[in-house]
């Protein structure tokens, strides 16, 4: 694995909020010899029972770690574009789990 990539999977990895995980998981690629199978996971467990509340998960096989005739740079690229995804599907997860809770908390106090 490129360096550059390796940096930027643990960048990512490393960069925590309070009850977030997240997880790098690397499998050689059936596609493609000597390419990866990278599969992103980022969760949010609830604070006090530690149940995964949301939970994203995206793959993506790389293109350009074995092949010289492509530059390292795509799989960094395209793997941002992963990582955004991923971060934008997580947030709007994040809201509909954060208003479902108000909701209910909401119909508890019209009781």
């Amino acid at each position: 694995m490129h360096q550059e990539l390796k940096h930027r999977l643990v960048t990512w990895k490393n960069d925590l909020h309070e009850g977030e995980t997240k997880k790098v998981i690397l499998s050689i690629s059936p596609v493609k010899e000597g390419e990866l199978l990278i599969r992103l996971e980022k969760g949010l467990a609830e604070i006090q029972s530690g149940k995964i509340k949301v939970l994203v998960t995206k793959k993506y096989v790389t293109e350009a770690q074995e092949d010289p005739r492509i530059d390292p740079s795509v799989d960094i690229d395209h793997l941002n574009t992963i990582i955004d995804s991923l971060e934008k599907e997580f947030n709007t997860r994040y809201e509909q789990v954060i208003d479902k809770a108000f909701n209910e908390i909401m119909q508890f106090s019209d009781n």
